[in-house]
């Protein structure tokens, strides 16, 4: 699955609200760019990366993000906003620690693989959603 249409299926499945629209049409092209790039490149599905980073900033353009899709650029430089490649290096490592994408979220998330709270089960569900979304649409 391309992130164009990954994307395509995230706005069928949960719209973007005023503020974050226009900013996302303007942006449309590089999220889909950064996002093919960084899934190909760290091994994380794109319909996953692009959840995490409409959970965690609407794809770089909640008020105050900065650009971020959720995860720091640096370890040692956490409110450096870090791009699509920073969130999937974060999911990958999550992965390889974890065995299940579902342990990525939490590792994402908070550091663990099981990770209280609901963000794993939101996010995941999105996911889904967004997966079957996308099989309709094919």
């Amino acid at each position: 699955m391309t992130a164009a249409h990954a994307l395509a299926a995230l706005l069928a499945v949960l719209p973007l609200r005023r503020p974050y629209a226009a900013c996302l049409a303007a942006r449309t092209e590089r999220v889909i760019a950064d996002a093919d790039a960084a899934s190909r490149e760290h091994g994380v599905p794109v319909a996953l990366l692009l959840s995490v980073g409409y959970a965690e900033s609407h794809l770089g353009c909640a008020r105050g993000s900065g650009g971020c899709w959720g995860a720091p650029a640096s370890r040692l430089h956490r409110h450096s906003p870090g791009r699509a490649s920073h969130a999937a290096s974060a999911l990958a490592l999550g992965h390889r620690r974890c065995g299940t994408w579902s342990g990525a979220l939490g590792h994402f998330r908070c550091g663990r693989c099981v990770c209280a709270g609901s963000y794993v089960a939101r996010v995941g569900g999105l996911w889904s959603r967004v997966e079957r979304r996308a099989e309709v649409s094919r």
